[in-house]
This record gives structure tokens, C-alpha cells and sequence, in this order.
């Protein structure tokens, strides 16, 4: 958790396509659907030609650690049927969660896949993802979580729900509810 303060506290301000570099601001366009995991940078420049270039900004090396400390949080949650871990079961990986910058908040989009395309508990594994980064992460972010596009029968639905703050806290005000998310987040140990 201090691990993700001290990351949140030093990012510089800066929106997901731009960063501040000692000769000042420059406007990037990246692509990270590569296989090499460093970003295909275009920075324009002020005659209006780009240029490609491989460019790993301060802010992505930030957002890339704080990735990886949000993929340790959820990489452990327990399915709620099962006794293995959703990175056992394939659900979650680190590759499905991004974090970036928008304006001064920080964005977090997580992606999972459910085990099976119909699986009824596909709405609880994504309150519980919810739940754990929501305890766990401070308070300046934005979670975004969504099942993987043609992974689920109903995934339209369960992506409107796991995303909707009213719905949310209307699903943790049932004790039953409750108490199985808390078990399904427990920390190991």
C-alpha cells in the first residue's frame, strides 16, 4: 500500500498522450498492441512531420510498476467456486491491466476472462476485483473493469453492473454478499 502512495506521489502531471520532458511538453501517440511491451512512440514535432521513434517516458515506466503492484493485489483473489487463485484459473493477467494518466487521475483498466462463456459467478469475480483494488489502492484513480470482448454470453450486462457505483454498493450492503467477497479477497497468510 506505501508502495502505491509513493508511486502515486511522484508522477508528474500529465494526460495519457503527452509528457514533460526537460525541453518541455511533447504530444506522443502510442501503440502498445506490440509483442516487445515497449511502446511505439509518433511524436510530432513543430513543422507538423512526425517521426517514429521507441521512447519509454518516465510516466510509462511509473504506470508500468504500479501495473505490476495492482496485478500482485488481484492475482491472488480466490474464485468463489473454486480453490485456486483467479491467476491460476487464467481469469486475470498482468498483460489485461493498464494503468495511465488522464488529466491529474489516475486510470486503471482491468480486463478478465472468465473461465467459461456462460459462468454465473462472472459478475462476483468482478466485485471482487472491484472490491480488492477499491481497499486497497488510494484514493486517486479510476477503475474501469470490463470481461474480455467475446469471453462471456452476458458480458454487455455484467460490464454495465461491475461498473456502476450505485449497483456496487447496493451488492456489499447484503452480508452474504459481504462476507464471501472478504473471503474471495483475504490476504494469504
Amino acid at each position: 500500500m506505501n508502495a502505491i502512495k509513493s508511486l502515486l506521489q511522484n508522477v508528474v502531471k500529465t494526460t495519457p498522450h503527452s509528457y514533460e520532458t526537460a525541453q518541455g511538453s511533447q504530444e506522443l501517440y502510442i501503440d502498445v498492441k506490440n509483442k516487445n511491451n515497449k511502446p511505439d512512440v509518433v511524436s510530432s514535432n513543430e513543422t507538423g512531420k512526425t517521426k517514429s521513434a521507441v521512447v519509454l517516458p518516465v510516466i510509462d515506466q511509473e504506470c508500468k510498476q504500479l501495473q505490476e503492484t495492482i496485478f500482485d493485489l488481484i492475482r491472488g483473489i480466490i474464485d468463489p467456486e473454486k480453490p485456486q487463485t483467479l491467476e491460476d484459473l487464467e481469469v486475470v493477467n498482468e498483460e489485461d491491466v493498464c494503468v495511465y494518466r488522464h488529466d491529474e487521475e489516475l486510470w486503471v483498466r482491468l480486463i478478465f476472462t472468465p473461465t467459461v462463456p456462460h459462468c454465473s459467478l462472472a459478475s462476483l469475480i468482478g466485485l471482487c476485483l472491484r472490491s480488492k483494488l477499491e481497499t486497497c489502492l488510494p484514493e486517486r484513480h479510476k477503475v474501469d473493469i470490463y470481461i474480455k470482448e467475446g469471453a462471456h454470453s452476458t458480458a454487455d450486462e455484467i460490464n454495465k453492473q461491475i461498473n456502476d457505483k450505485e449497483r456496487i454498493a447496493a451488492a456489499m450492503e447484503n452480508p452474504n454478499l459481504r462476507e464471501l467477497v472478504d473471503k474471495c479477497i483475504a490476504d494469504e497468510g
